[in-house]
């Protein structure tokens, strides 16, 4: 029997997702990551504010690449920070208009392309939503000081 390796074949899934999402990030002129950002920024916005911080833990990044990520997205003008409304030493993340013209774009493409895979996995698609928030639990655990 051949040998599974979820980490390759984790990694060959992830690494296709990401190439198939930078070809319609290209398409509006923007990278990959801006692409994720905008979408969810867009879609948490009006519940709460959300922080660079928030970003480093949906995006699972490192605070010098969400930094270096969101000044770019700031100098592109599709994104602006604000003083909070709760502290006014942090800064929230906001959509411009730049951004929220693509948005509803993004929107559409992810889910689509969400609705695609689950049509792919058929009567699968919720145990294999499970299997991967288990393998993101366990490796989360594993990454614990």
């Amino acid at each position: 029997m051949e040998q599974i390796i979820f980490g390759a074949l984790i990694k060959k899934l992830n690494n296709s997702f990401q190439r198939f999402s930078e070809r319609e990030a290209h398409k509006i002129g923007i990278t990959q990551a801006q692409m994720s950002i905008i979408d969810f920024l867009y879609r948490n916005e009006r519940q709460r504010e959300i922080y660079q911080t928030n970003v480093e833990r949906e995006f699972n990044i490192q605070k010098s690449s969400a930094t270096a990520l969101l000044k770019l997205m700031e100098k592109k003008g599709l994104i602006v920070r604000a003083p909070s409304k709760k502290d006014s030493r942090y800064k929230f993340i906001l959509l411009t208009t730049k951004s929220r013209q693509l948005a509803d774009h993004i929107s559409v493409f992810y889910q689509a392309n969400n609705e695609e895979l689950q049509q792919v996995l058929g009567d699968h698609a919720k145990r294999f939503a499970e299997d991967l928030s288990k393998l993101q639990t366990y490796m989360d655990e594993q990454l614990k000081p």
